[in-house]
């Protein structure tokens, strides 16, 4: 199977509301988009969010690269697999978003020419996994104000923004484990955002509320400073910036456990192919798998959900990045119930264009 042609194109997509994280406040996402024709007439589709915090890219750059990649790609025999997500490795090596773009519509196109879902050609083993529902950096009030509507969405898990006041953060827990609608799960993001001294203070002071999830607590090249908490901590604290990479990985298991949990990211990764890669470290090691997202169109989200009921390591998702769009070029690729992810069965991602 051959591609004979690849469309490449760009959307500003606005948020719901300003997203505020430890650092920095959005109000818009650019996401790339990639549509890959096969000589069977046949088509894949994939996006990324290339994002110079996140990913390293600069989006322009990265459109810039993408559009010279897919001039290159006409003709290519999709045929090799391995040679064809290695290449994509080689030449793309500083654009994680735009391999991931690629990379999941490669997989789209090969799971349609079987008629298959790509959970099914990845081979499934789970059905369904609940999603958190993440609360951005707000005033106490703000944040309580979010939960209660997150809850009676549905959702029970509750995913808060944190990393710029420990103090502030505390008492928001504390807020959070006192709501009565359906006592909701919490995890915390810290977007490396605290010390050593806020960690021990933050943990001393909320481990007796059954936090799930502690995620990327200290700066990305504090590896060895984690080792300083003990391992209960360690076990529910979250790579997150720490992880982009197979390699990565590697160095997180090698002798020392840091984390006990990695968030994997398509974008961070670049795309399935690579992050399932990731996935069968963490399964080899005991480290149990989250899978997460920046904000992004339904295309992405859909391949991370993909590749996450296929790992036997997934314990967790974080796929709610959608939810935050105010509107997508896209519908289908997941069905989301009361916070609950699962695929629609279609063939590949399945997903189409919004009507």
């Amino acid at each position: 199977m051959k591609i004979v042609n690849i469309n490449v194109h760009k959307h500003d997509m606005k948020l719901k509301a300003p997203w505020a994280i430890a650092g920095r406040v959005t109000e818009s996402v650019q996401n790339i988009f990639v549509e890959i024709q096969s000589n069977q007439d046949i088509k894949g589709r994939g996006a990324g969010a290339p994002a110079p915090d996140v990913t390293g890219e600069n989006f322009t750059a990265a459109y810039n690269n993408l559009q010279s990649m897919a001039e290159k790609m006409i003709g290519w025999d999709i045929g090799n697999e391995t040679h064809v997500f290695e290449r994509l490795q080689s030449d793309l090596k500083h654009f994680p978003a735009v391999r991931a773009a690629i990379d999941m519509a490669l997989f789209d196109l090969l799971a349609k020419s079987e008629k298959t879902s790509l959970v099914g050609r990845l081979g499934q083993v789970h059905q369904s996994f609940p999603t958190s529902i993440t609360i951005g950096v707000a005033s106490l009030e703000q944040t309580v104000k979010d939960a209660k509507n997150h809850l009676q969405q549905g959702f029970q898990i509750l995913k808060l923004k944190i990393g710029e006041n420990v103090n502030e953060d505390i008492d928001k827990v504390f807020a959070l484990s006192e709501l009565n609608s359906g006592s909701p799960l919490i995890r915390v993001d810290a977007n490396q955002g605290y010390s050593i001294a806020d960690l021990e203070k933050f943990y001393d002071q909320t481990s007796h509320l059954g936090l799930e999830l502690i995620e990327q607590p200290l700066p990305r090249d504090q590896i060895k400073e984690m080792l300083y908490f003990p391992e209960e901590l360690r076990a529910i604290c979250v790579a997150d910036e720490s992880l982009h990479s197979p390699a990565d990985a590697i160095r997180l298991t090698d002798k020392i456990m840091p984390f006990g949990v990695f968030n994997i990211k398509l974008m961070k990764a670049g795309g399935i192919y690579p992050a399932l890669k990731i996935a069968k470290i963490a399964e080899n090691e005991g480290i149990k798998l989250m899978w997460g997202c920046m904000d992004e169109s339904k295309i992405s989200i859909a391949a991370a959900l993909h590749a996450a009921l296929a790992s036997s390591a997934t314990e967790y998702l974080d796929l709610d990045g959608h939810f935050d769009l105010k509107w997508d070029l896209i519908s289908g690729g997941y069905i989301c119930d009361n916070g609950v992810m699962t695929t629609n069965n279609k063939p590949g991602l399945g997903v189409y264009d919004e009507t």
